[in-house]
């Protein structure tokens, strides 16, 4: 039973990723999702949104500006950990061929490393995602669609299966879920979240004579 059902699973997987690898397949986006998917081509924008969060944060500090300076820091060190503790233990203990390895239609249009379940570039996007969506919830939809575009790529450049990304999106999720919920736990002066509303003023002539 349990073995019916998983050959129906990988079944679902292969069909998805050749429909998203295969029938997709096109001239624009033949350029558009390797560029999109190659994580140099995102590193002047992580670079040049952290330098700005830690320079804006130190010179607003004494107004809310700490809040930018621990949502950088935060970015920083879960994706970097999370990132060498899925190569090291999850990719190398399951060890999943990439596609382009099993099968032979598969189209690669860019290189990868390591095993294949989960992918590394869906996890840490979506650990990006959910860290700005707590910080800027006004522009969620564009974090989202960023770790959408980046999942969906994995697969339409033949390195990653459906699954794999997914899985590497459920992990993200739940990886900056509990490092937020433990950092509010354990340092409750931690300004986490958007910034707090102005306090209205008081009116004008609102002092009474005596």
């Amino acid at each position: 039973m349990v073995h019916d059902v998983l050959s129906v699973l990988i079944s679902w997987d292969i069909h998805a990723f050749r429909f998203i690898n295969g029938m997709m397949s096109n001239a624009v986006l033949d350029v558009v999702f390797p560029f999109l998917t190659t994580t140099k081509n995102w590193l002047p924008i992580y670079v040049l949104g952290i330098v700005f969060m830690l320079v804006r944060g130190y010179r607003d500090r004494s107004t809310g500006g700490r809040r930018l300076i621990v949502c950088a820091v935060m970015l920083v060190l879960t994706v970097a950990v999370a990132d060498q503790l899925s190569h090291r233990l999850l990719k190398e203990v399951i060890q999943r061929p990439r596609p382009y390895m099993v099968l032979s239609d598969a189209i690669q249009l860019v290189g990868s490393g390591g095993g294949s379940f989960p992918s590394n570039h869906a996890m840490n996007s979506a650990i990006i995602a959910v860290i700005l969506s707590v910080f800027f919830p006004r522009f969620r939809s564009l974090w989202w669609a960023y770790a959408g575009i980046i999942a969906v790529s994995r697969v339409y450049c033949g390195v990653h299966y459906p699954s794999d990304v997914l899985g590497g999106l459920v992990i993200g999720v739940a990886v900056a879920t509990l490092v937020l919920h433990f950092a509010r736990r354990q340092w409750p002066q931690l300004p986490i979240g958007p910034p707090l509303p102005a306090l209205p003023e008081a009116p004008s002539g609102s002092s009474h004579r005596q």
